[in-house]
């Protein structure tokens, strides 16, 4: 018989699954999505879908010139969603966050800014569940330390 591989403490046992409500705190945006920015234009398809036992969420992300997608999962070591976005402009963003005091989840990375050397860009995003199944997702950014933030996108999934 092969070996048990060690466990680091404080890890879930193999098939202890991903059952809690925390773990369910994304699933507002599994489904089949039409993405349209909010003067209705399409933004893309999005696919979101429950992965690996409940325990993850997985995105497929399509445009006329772009694709992308990520992987979202609930860390309950430090009670977190972690979100790694990657697209084919070679974009990787590493999110972290969870859910607000009015249930929205918000999630924020940061990474060293491009235009302005020596300063850190906060790309926060935020996903809201809305009327008839649709979610919204509104992204902004700052770039002195969350004082103020720039509006990048807002974009409506409505159920394809």
């Amino acid at each position: 018989a092969a070996p048990t591989p060690a466990r680091a403490p404080g890890l879930p046992s193999p098939g202890a699954g991903c059952a809690s409500a925390a773990n369910r705190q994304f699933d507002f945006w599994i489904g089949r999505w039409a993405v349209r920015d909010v003067i209705n234009q399409s933004d893309g398809e999005s696919v979101i879908e429950g992965v690996y036992g409940g325990c993850g969420l997985r995105e497929s992300w399509s445009e006329e010139a772009l694709v992308g997608g990520s992987i979202s999962a609930f860390n309950p070591a430090d009670g977190q969603w972690r979100q790694l976005w990657v697209d084919s402009a070679g974009g990787v963003r590493e999110f972290v966050g969870g859910l607000d005091g009015a249930g929205r989840m918000v999630l924020v990375a940061r990474y060293p800014s491009r235009k302005q050397p020596g300063r850190t860009v906060l790309d926060r995003m935020t996903y809201s569940s809305l009327a008839g199944g649709k979610v919204r997702q509104y992204s902004d950014a700052s770039v002195d330390g969350g004082a103020t933030w720039t509006p990048l996108y807002d974009n409506i999934y409505t159920p394809q």
